[in-house]
């Protein structure tokens, strides 16, 4: 995730509506394997699962609306 979608992850992350959604960060720079696996290949990508089953990915979103409905896809 990116700098600036961070806040906006924090407080999606503290709403009690999403209070079972876990969130993982990879490094980008690290984490080039399980970056592979996720097929990510650019900054700032969100992917929500439920349960294996990938719901909905963003790249690079910094609207808030747009990443709320990324968090409720989760649930």
């Amino acid at each position: 995730m990116c700098k600036q979608q961070q806040p906006i992850v924090d407080r999606l992350s503290k709403d009690p509506r999403f209070a079972k959604v876990v969130v993982f960060t990879i490094d980008f720079d690290s984490g080039k394997e399980y970056l592979r696996q996720l097929k990510v290949n650019q900054q700032g990508t969100l992917i929500a699962f439920k349960g294996k089953t990938e719901k909905a990915r963003s790249v690079s979103e910094t609207d808030p609306d747009a990443l709320r409905k990324v968090f409720e896809s989760a649930l």
